[in-house]
């Protein structure tokens, strides 16, 4: 249902981009809850396991920083993680102060289906918009917050 029009202009609460990103995030987030019941994964988690995947081996600073998490916040999500048996953390060669962060046999098998059942959820909350305009709003939204990675 749309929000009623105003003549307040872009003062309107529908013309303000944090409102429209607010509902936008909601049915994503729902969208996605729904989508990885089984699987029991959460955005962040799946982030953590889908970075993971891509790079066996990394450490857990490095995935805080290409994630743009704090580690205070990172350290129970990995905790989870490797209780669930997704990850395991080993000791790096040279620093065993270091773990780095692998999925387990488990996780990689599951990955490929995890990641077709985004691939679903994000089709259908994007069905609306023609592939360019998922490439815009995807380059779009990387502009807010790009900077904040480095």
């Amino acid at each position: 249902m749309d929000e009623p029009t105003t003549d307040l202009g872009e003062d309107a609460l529908d013309a303000q981009i944090g409102y429209n990103l607010r509902r936008a995030s909601a049915l994503v987030l729902n969208d996605f809850a729904v989508e990885m019941t089984e699987a029991s994964l959460r955005p962040v988690t799946y982030a953590m396991l889908a970075v993971i995947d891509g790079r066996p081996g990394i450490r857990a600073a490095e995935l805080c920083r290409l994630l743009g998490m704090k580690s205070a916040n990172m350290t129970p999500l990995l905790a989870e993680l490797e209780e669930r048996g997704l990850i395991e953390r080993d000791d790096h060669a040279e620093d065993r102060r270091v773990k780095e962060l692998s999925l387990t046999v488990a996780a990689k098998a599951a990955m490929p289906a995890w990641r077709r059942r985004v691939r679903r959820h994000e089709d259908r909350f994007l069905q609306r918009l023609t592939s360019m305009e998922r490439a815009t709003l995807l380059r779009l939204l990387r502009l807010i917050w790009a900077d904040e990675a480095e």
